[in-house]
């Protein structure tokens, strides 16, 4: 979208010393998803010799305008943020943001509502706020500036009509009260609707549209505008040392401290890592291109092992895969957020049986021995000591090759900021853990784009190197007799050895499973629209749990095999936890993935999200030109542009620096067409942050939540899924456990990449029980109808593996 340029600079005040201090803004955050793209978007127009600096704070960060009053001085102007919520509801809804516009003692003070903050500033002059007929959630539409009223004020320097972004339920009534002076206008089908204004005889000024969305034109001027009428304005600051440290006291609460920088924590007693920075020892081979390799040296390396795959490569996703090789130097890290615990020990250490671990999770103080430690923390003291366990084996071998030996693991998605944790309790007295992650040593990490392979280990990984050897050579034999010249003779998705991977599973064992319900989902879907139309939330992801018992038992990698052979995709996924000697399997997390969505992958300087949203069905009649067409839909086009907007907030929070690379691209897939995006934030090396700082900042997945995502995240656990889904899985809180949250790696060379878990399937009892989870993006365009049959073509991609080959 286009930007007029501006060439006059936002106000930037200069005492009578001739010295220039900045701008402040006070930023009023309503728990809002999008706020931070409105803070980066203010700051950005501030230059080097005057810059804008803005505080942010939350609508309840004061209890009234008194508690506010003493640190207006300190400000050029105040931006209050959209956000979820009714001005006609009071304070309850909004906070102090109900009696700001109100008080006569921020008459003289420049303020710009947006959203939620103009319908607040139109309300309290008196304008009614209601409902729209058809509400518009991510919608782009004409605002028509009124022709009185351009080249003036807020709109100077703009053209007729530009393109912004709709995000509101409500909307202000257009009043008949004088103090309102309207200052444009859109249309649809809800008529003429006000979308911006200005109070009479104040600086007060509003728009009901998002200047900050990526799909909004002219943002950047809008905010130069107000920027320059709030220099014209500014009150007397105080002078003194005193101010940084004011306005420090207003920031916002949440823990923002950057993993790296916490203060380093003992070694636990069962961690057997070196401290020297050790480089990893790295063996090249040269490979053929064929993802099949992955699954062949899979099936030649005896024991345990995690597999995060690619089973379909394509550009930008799926050119790597890594196999990941416990072993006795292996360090597991459990957190288990209910209980406030994280157990450390090493890899099937005879010396830590499962009780031990059990009664030790439970007794009143911490466990520090030779073989255990268990910590009293909670999910962000626990980043923390994932910062630590990283910064002590951190090198500088082979940027280029992304995973060198780290961390490797799943993260749930009750380890997201907002989320309640389980309190769901397994066999041998063990609650679910929320999040397990093993720093693996010996991997075998291949690069199927440029054909090469690396056996990676603390020494020469002896036993990798054999199963390689072994592979590569069959395969040179296989091309050999086949006379191909390129690709393995495997076909992508199926391993070697014995043969093909299976299509289906073994006919002797039967499958009791238990479907979402359809009228349980039907009320499910009735209260998101509920929440919608009232201006609760924006988007809200819906998601079910499928509940499947075997007759007999079945190992993970038996169903992985089949699960991959069926429905190929860049993130493949194994893990099986079979760190405690003795679980005898009654306590085994396992999880099996074929997810097509990355969330975040980091290097150095950059990380990278992949958002997929919108989702159409493969079939004998659907072409990819027609799943573009729908998969371009208003309907479809909103929900992308949503969690797009949501992600970039995310990112903003932390780095300056973000940018959309890739807008709704169509990607094929197995079963489905996609719709997704990229999203880029430039500037780790310069910022206090990481890649996993990111990592934990964003959880969980805005993908997999909605927005607002706070009270989203808060309705949908609350107050929707546990109802929906306790029939399914006996759990009444709501809860998503390993679905919904993240799988991946954290190198020691400073890399990461981690997916999304969907299309995929998890087991607390190792595979006596499998959940399946399977949901989508609710807006107040869905219907019930595509709603479910979405859910259900989301589901099949994975349950297919129990049904039968070409079975529905």
């Amino acid at each position: 979208m286009s930007t007029a340029a501006h060439t006059e600079t936002s106000g930037a005040h200069t005492d009578t010393s001739g010295s220039t201090s900045p701008t402040r803004i006070l930023f009023i955050d309503s728990y809002d998803s999008f706020s931070y793209n409105v803070v980066r978007l203010i700051e950005q127009q501030g230059t080097a010799t005057h810059p804008v600096e803005v505080t942010v704070v939350h609508n309840d960060t004061f209890a009234d305008v008194d508690a506010l009053a003493p640190y207006l001085p300190l400000f050029t102007g105040i931006v209050v943020g959209p956000g979820p919520g009714n001005p006609e509801n009071g304070a309850a809804d909004i906070g102090v943001i109900a009696a700001l516009f109100r008080d006569a003692r921020l008459a003289t003070v420049p303020i710009l509502g947006i959203c939620l903050g103009f319908q607040a500033m139109c309300h309290a002059q008196g304008a009614a706020v209601a409902e729209l007929a058809v509400i518009k959630h991510g919608q782009v539409y004409d605002i028509t500036v009124d022709a009185a009223q351009r080249d003036a004020d807020i709109f100077r320097d703009y053209p007729a009509t530009f393109k912004s972004t709709r995000y509101h339920s409500l909307h202000v009534v257009e009043p008949a009260v004088p103090a309102v002076v309207p200052l444009a206008h859109t249309a649809d089908e809800n008529g003429a609707l006000l979308m911006a204004a200005r109070i009479a005889g104040r600086p007060w000024y509003g728009v009901q549209y998002h200047p900050e969305s990526c799909c909004s034109e002219l943002g950047a001027l809008l905010l130069q505008n107000f920027l320059r009428i709030a220099g014209g304005k500014r009150a007397t600051l105080p002078s003194g040392s005193g101010i940084p440290a004011r306005l420090r006291a207003l920031q916002r609460t949440i823990d923002l401290t950057p993993i790296a920088a916490e203060e380093e924590k003992p070694a636990d007693p069962a961690d057997p890592a070196e401290t020297d920075n050790r480089v990893p020892c790295i063996t090249t081979f040269e490979a053929p291109t064929d993802p099949a390799l992955t699954f062949r040296l899979c099936d030649a390396l005896p024991g345990d092992k995690f597999v995060l795959a690619s089973a379909a490569v394509s550009a930008h996703r799926g050119e790597w895969s890594v196999v990941a090789v416990p072993s006795a130097r292996s360090v597991v890290y459990t957190h288990y957020a209910a209980l406030r615990r994280t157990s450390v020990h090493r890899w099937r250490d005879p010396a830590v049986p499962v009780a031990a671990v059990a009664a030790a999770l439970r007794a009143a103080e911490p466990l520090e021995s030779s073989a255990l430690t268990v910590r009293h923390e909670d999910r962000d003291a626990f980043w923390h000591t994932l910062g630590a366990v990283m910064r002590a084996r951190e090198c500088s071998a082979r940027p280029d090759i992304p995973f060198v030996g780290g961390l490797v693991g799943i993260l749930g998605y009750e380890m997201g900021q907002g989320v309640r944790p389980s309190e769901e309790s397994g066999g041998d007295g063990l609650p679910r853990p929320d999040a397990k992650l093993v720093y693996v040593e010996e991997c075998i990490v291949i690069n199927h784009a440029a054909g090469k392979l690396y056996a990676i280990g603390h020494e020469f990984p002896e036993r990798l190197t054999w199963a390689i050897v072994s592979v590569l050579g069959k395969v040179r034999r296989e091309r050999r007799d086949c006379g191909e010249s390129g690709a393995s003779a495997t076909a992508p998705g199926v391993a070697g050895g014995n043969g093909a991977w299976p299509t289906t599973l073994p006919s002797h064992i039967s499958y009791d499973i238990t479907l979402p319900d359809k009228d349980a989902y039907a009320r499910a879907f009735a209260q998101c629209q509920r929440y919608m139309h009232r201006g609760d939330s924006y988007e809200m992801c819906l998601t079910t749990q499928t509940s499947v018992r075997p007759s007999a038992a079945l190992a993970p990698w038996r169903i992985f095999q089949t699960l991959v052979a069926r429905n190929p995709a860049p993130f493949a996924s194994y893990l099986h936890f079979n760190d405690l000697v003795d679980n005898a399997h009654d306590n085994v997390p396992s999880f099996v993935s074929t997810s097509p969505e990355r969330f975040l992958q980091w290097g150095a300087d950059a990380c990278e999200l992949r958002p997929i949203k919108g989702t159409v069905r493969k079939g004998p009649a659907m072409t990819p030109a027609l799943a573009a067409e729908i998969l371009r839909s208003p309907k479809e086009f909103g929900e992308n542009l949503m969690i797009l907007d949501l992600i970039r907030n995310d990112l903003h929070e932390l780095l300056p620096d973000v940018s959309v690379d890739e807008f709704m691209s169509v990607e094929e897939y197995a079963s489905v067409y996609q719709l997704v995006s990229v999203v880029t934030a430039r500037g780790l090396m310069a910022s206090p942050y990481s890649g996993a700082d990111v990592l934990r900042h964003s959880l969980p997945a805005g993908s997999m939540t909605g927005a607002p995502k706070r009270i989203t995240v808060q309705l949908l656990q609350d107050e929707i899924e546990a109802s929906l889904n306790s029939g399914v899985i006996g759990d009444e809180s709501g809860t998503r456990g390993m679905y919904s949250g993240v799988t991946g790696y954290w190198s020691a060379n400073g890399n990461g990449d981690w997916s999304v878990n969907i299309r995929c399937m998890y087991s607390y009892d190792g595979g006596r029980e499998w959940r399946l989870g399977a949901g989508g993006a609710i807006t107040v365009l869905s219907s019930l109808e595509g709603e479910l049959d979405e859910m259900y073509a989301k589901l099949e991609s994975a349950l297919q593996v129990f049904q039968g080959a070409g079975q529905a």
